[in-house]
């Protein structure tokens, strides 16, 4: 089967995602760029409309003073109608914002025409109330406009009534109509011209993000089946040999050759190296835990096994030995005959101990063994083995020399315990030594 290597996967998931990235990056900005177009054209359409709706309003609220100026001849009125005719800042302003956005196109010029009819109806709305500050003796003075009107000839040898009839004929008449009437249709054409445009602005732009979400969309779902398929791929090809090989790392076990390329090289090469280290690693575990010459075990591992046992929960016996006027063996026969005869205690231990026995060499002819699971009750099962071997040890082989073997034995259920069991178990030993030498004697016994 093919390997597949992790690296080669990473190298193409971020090209794919940068391409990815790329793509999304071009559609955002296409994007935006409609999206302003579109907010251009919505508040154009909107100025446009406020402008135009300004234009309409004007004209109808000048037309309303006017009509009240030659219904009433009251002078508020007259303020009134220059209050709004020359409040041209706001309007001014309104209008140059719209001849920016739509000169040349046909809904400025229909706007541009009702602005022109509105002025060109002032004209009339201006002679209308010079003929009725005329009839009424009102002073035009203070509206310079009115005052720069000239009466014709025939109206002003007209009675007052006369003039007032025509001032309200002015503007009420069917041409006066007609020109308002033609300043709301151009006003309105405005409005329509600017609403199809819009309206067509908004077409694009749906259209345009129609494919722009489409093809976010396509990235979106690629992205997606790749993220899967990489999570996929990581599961199977990653964290399961992983969590594999950690429970071949628990279980001291070699790694399964599987998942990535990478994975199977690691696997290839840790279980080369577990072979070739664990011969090794077994002869330097067994060195640190015996001793050397008898190879029984050691010091370390039987304080170890007594701190296991001795804690209040195990029932076992604690054995101290050691032989008797070793020091005259080594003096007599040399130590390499006294090596010898350390061998061969240490044969006979392990022949009259139980293999879940810890059978140790503590010191130079010191030996222990923690007999498990064992009460006082057994301690004749105990006194047979030391027979057995002092029995052994009695009988000569090889020129090896006679000798013997004292112990003192303590157990963990034993009455009156001191101190600790290896000192009662040392006392019994003492107690040996000092009065039968080649035998073994019980804590709590003498």
């Amino acid at each position: 089967m093919r390997r597949v290597h992790v690296q080669t996967v990473s190298f193409a998931n971020i090209a794919i995602t940068i391409a990815l990235a790329i793509v999304c990056a071009i559609l955002f900005w296409q994007g935006r760029a409609q999206l302003n177009v579109l907010q251009q054209a919505t508040e154009a359409y909107i100025s446009c409309e406020n402008d135009a709706q300004q234009v309409q309003d004007r004209s109808d609220y000048l037309t309303e003073q006017v009509r009240l100026v030659t219904m009433t001849a009251k002078p508020e009125y007259i303020d009134n109608y220059f209050s709004m005719a020359n409040s041209n800042k706001q309007f001014d302003e309104a209008f140059a914002d719209l001849k920016s956005r739509f000169e040349g196109t046909d809904a400025y010029e229909s706007l541009r025409t009702a602005m022109d009819e509105s002025n060109e109806l002032m004209n009339t709305q201006f002679y209308a109330m010079r003929l009725i500050c005329e009839a009424n003796d009102i002073d035009p003075s203070p509206w310079p406009e009115i005052a720069s009107c000239q009466i014709s000839d025939e109206d002003s040898r007209t009675s007052h009534d006369s003039m007032i009839y025509k001032a309200q004929n002015l503007v009420s008449d069917s041409k006066y109509q007609e020109a308002k009437d033609s300043i709301n249709r151009n006003t309105s054409d405005c409005i329509s011209k600017v609403t199809e445009a819009t309206l067509g602005s908004q077409s694009r732009a749906t259209s345009v993000f129609d494919g722009i979400y489409s093809a976010i969309g396509a990235c979106v779902a690629i992205y997606t089946a790749l993220a899967l398929t990489i999570c996929a791929l990581i599961r199977r090809a990653v964290v399961k040999p992983l969590l594999s090989f950690s429970s071949s790392i628990k279980t001291n076990q070699l790694f399964p050759v599987q998942g990535a390329g990478e994975l199977q090289m690691l696997a290839e090469t840790y279980n080369r190296v577990f072979t070739e280290n664990e011969a090794t690693h077994m002869i330097v575990k067994h060195q640190a835990e015996h001793d050397p010459l008898t190879d029984l075990l050691n010091r370390g591992s039987f304080d170890k096994a007594l701190k296991f046992h001795d804690d209040g929960k195990h029932d076992f016996a604690l054995i101290l030995a050691d032989v008797d006027l070793f020091k005259s063996v080594n003096d007599t026969y040399g130590h390499a005959v006294g090596d010898q005869v350390l061998k061969r205690v240490s044969s006979l231990l392990q022949v009259a101990f139980r293999n879940t026995d810890f059978v140790c060499r503590i010191g130079g002819d010191e030996f222990a063994i923690v007999m498990a699971d064992v009460t006082s009750d057994l301690q004749y099962t105990i006194q047979e083995k030391i027979d057995f071997v002092n029995a052994e040890l009695s009988k000569p082989i090889d020129g090896m020399p006679q000798v013997s073997l004292s112990a003192g034995i303590a157990f963990a259920d034993r009455p009156n315990p001191g101190d600790s069991i290896y000192k009662d178990a040392d006392d019994a030993l003492y107690h040996t030594k000092k009065n039968e030498r080649g035998n073994c004697s019980f804590y709590g016994e003498f």
